[in-house]
């Protein structure tokens, strides 16, 4: 099975009734296996397979999220997803969380289609003309945890930009056990360093500090 993976914008979002409508794949784009989807390549898998089809977490199987209510592929954009995640569990409502901050903070949803590939274009190879699509996946940026979000936080510039941009998390509707564990992370970063030394490193060089402290106590 190939994993592809995408960020693009929200087209809708559905506190109440826990939907998110997204793209999971677009067509005419090179990825970054040097694939390009087709227009029509998800049409005979979605005809033939829509009812096997699967939301996950991460492409792990064990993580279900949700049902796909709607999968277009007749979108002129690419593979248009819409998504009821099963908020009774405690994974989907923080994914779903997640994806509220996200949109909140103008950020973007990363999803990935897990498929393979069943035809490519007789001139041109790296032209994807049908796939069998098994599952997408709504994905954590720091994968290995659950204070991950789904998008990715190139636009915080600045080291007290990501922190507020955590402290956000912590007054939404997460379950107990994730509100704790940012608790104690931002617990963490605020007693790590002064400020001053935190602002003078990367956000990136940051959240690499924010994984290890997160190790710790996790």
């Amino acid at each position: 099975m190939d994993f592809k993976r995408a960020s693009y914008d929200l087209k809708d979002f559905d506190e109440k009734q826990g939907i998110v409508v997204a793209h999971a794949n677009a067509y005419g784009n090179t990825d970054d296996d040097g694939d390009i989807s087709d227009k029509g390549s998800f049409v005979k898998t979605i005809s033939q397979n829509k009812k096997r089809i699967r939301v996950l977490k991460d492409h792990d199987r064990r993580i279900s999220l949700g049902v796909p209510l709607e999968i277009d592929p007749f979108d002129s954009f690419g593979l248009l997803t819409k998504t009821k995640f099963n908020m009774k569990k405690e994974v989907s409502r923080d994914m779903f969380t997640d994806i509220q901050l996200l949109k909140e903070n103008d950020q973007s949803a990363e999803l990935s289609i897990g498929v393979d590939i069943l035809k490519r274009d007789d001139n041109q190879k790296s032209i994807v003309k049908e796939y069998r699509l098994w599952e997408y996946s709504f994905l954590t940026s720091w994968a290995a945890n659950e204070l991950a979000t789904v998008g990715d936080i190139k636009s915080l510039k600045t080291v007290s930009g990501l922190v507020d941009f955590i402290e956000k998390k912590y007054n939404l509707n997460y379950s107990d056990p994730t509100l704790r564990k940012i608790e104690g992370l931002l617990k963490q970063i605020h007693s790590s360093t002064s400020f001053e030394e935190k602002e003078r490193i990367t956000s990136t060089d940051f959240a690499n500090q924010i994984k290890l402290q997160y190790s710790k106590f996790t």
